[in-house]
């Protein structure tokens, strides 16, 4: 079977290495069993609710800290709803343009609020980033007043990248002018696939060929441009999912994010539709497998346990817990931490009804339990791929599971590797199992206090 599903790619990558990878996987390690890494709060529940989370942030941000900080806001709007997608998204379909200038309203006055309450002036922005949705779909007029609102009450500066995600639909020359005009240098492009009919079972309507048009127009301005790319796909075949990942890379493209296809209720009707309730998740596993060879042999470094850079793409948003920073996050359903207190917003009619009056429209929030506490350092080099030296002792010393200390465990599977400096790095295997490697930390966390 694994022969079968190579045999028109072997020229595309080294398959010995990933039937390696696999085979070294034991019983301990399931590919139909794999955890998403989740946040705290999808894990155990909010502390406190939005009002008191509110006041708990006021009160930790009293102090004006010289602490670098990211910026992330969620736009969850589309201008159709993909059915492959997992997302918290929806299509405007009635009051299109007064529903995203209330929108864009509530981002400002909380914008405005937080820079009044926690007085950020001494914080240096490292990046501002618009995930959706597809931000690119407000047009003009919204994306400029939240650029400016968003200069005017943080200390964003020269260094600070400017990043948005898109479809390429969203994506006209127009728009491409008016995002380099207001100054984004970092595009992270929703493409999951370059195989024509794979696009079409998705509801993406932009050909592959224009999708190479905006990605070696956008890489042109100098931009720093990743792509998103899914395996599992209906009609996808391996030698058009590994070909596709080569000729992005001929492009020029920065980073690459690998997925599986999750399905959530928002999608469980399409993949219903399609036969991916009750898949086997093995020859997606391959798939992952495969993709991250090629890429590491191309010299593509992961600095986050699902993202593979070159020496442009830093991927700040997203690894800004190895750089220590807090986040700021903004709008419906967008999570921030700040030290070690973590807040959610709520969806989005709870969000518009609640984010004014004095309060930013928070769902709740939480702060880390002793566990979670002693925990973080570990798990955050998990996700950003690589355990330094420093934190491997906890590893060998934590009680043993089947006979074997937690990292000779993962050694055995292949899941990590070590490397001159004494720490490790997550291998492709270990990408795949990053959420279970995070969930056996706590487990055996759990287990050395009761025992200690």
């Amino acid at each position: 079977m694994f022969d079968d599903f190579f045999k028109e790619a072997e020229s595309l990558v080294d398959v010995d290495s990933v039937r390696s990878l696999w085979r070294l996987l034991s019983q301990d390690y399931d590919v139909n069993q794999w955890r998403l890494p989740l946040p705290l709060w999808a894990q155990r529940g909010f502390d406190h609710d939005g009002p008191r989370a509110w006041e708990i942030l006021c009160s930790d941000l009293a102090e004006n800290s010289p602490r670098p900080m990211c910026i992330y806001m969620h736009i969850p709007f589309c201008s159709s709803k993909c059915g492959f997608c997992d997302s918290y998204s929806f299509k405007l379909r009635n009051n299109k343009e007064e529903r995203i200038t209330e929108y864009v309203d509530r981002l400002c006055y909380e914008m405005k609020l937080w820079s009044l309450k926690c007085d950020f002036s001494r914080r240096p922005v490292s990046t501002v980033h618009l995930g959706g949705g597809t931000p690119a779909y407000m047009g003009e007029e919204a994306l400029r007043k939240l650029v400016e609102c968003c200069r005017e009450c943080f200390a964003t500066s020269s260094l600070t990248e400017w990043a948005l995600e898109s479809t390429v639909e969203s994506l006209t020359p127009a728009m491409i002018a008016l995002l380099n005009d207001l100054g984004f240098q970092r595009l992270h492009v929703g493409v999951q696939s370059l195989e024509e009919q794979v696009r079409r079972a998705i509801g993406r309507r932009c050909s592959p060929g224009e999708v190479m048009r905006v990605i070696h127009e956008t890489l042109s301005l100098g931009w720093i441009v990743s792509v998103d790319l899914l395996c599992g796909l209906p009609f996808q075949t391996t030698s058009g999912y590994l070909g596709g990942i080569q000729t992005l890379i001929e492009a020029g493209v920065d980073g690459f994010s690998l997925y599986e296809l999750l399905i959530f209720p928002q999608n469980h009707r399409w993949a219903e539709q399609h036969g991916l309730i009750r898949r086997d998740h093995l020859q997606n596993f391959w798939s992952f497998l495969a993709g991250a060879v090629l890429l590491e042999g191309r010299r593509f470094k992961k600095n986050l346990f699902n993202h593979w850079v070159n020496e442009r793409d830093a991927n700040v948003y997203f690894t800004f817990p190895s750089r220590q920073e807090d986040c700021l996050a903004m709008g419906t359903i967008a999570d921030g931490v700040f030290g070690n207190y973590h807040y959610r917003h709520p969806r989005y009619t709870p969000y518009l009804q609640c984010a004014q009056a004095g309060f930013p429209g928070l769902e709740g929030g939480l702060r880390h339990n002793p566990h979670e506490e002693r925990l973080q350092p570990l798990t955050t080099a998990i996700l950003s791929s690589y355990i330094p030296q420093e934190h491997t002792p906890d590893l060998h010393s934590a009680p043993r599971v089947g006979g074997k200390s937690l990292i000779d465990r993962w050694i055995a599977n292949n899941l990590v590797q070590e490397d001159s400096l004494g720490g490790f790095g997550l291998t492709p295997s270990g990408a795949w199992f990053a959420g279970n490697m995070i969930g056996e930390l706590k487990l055996l966390d759990i287990q050395d206090l009761e025992n200690g």
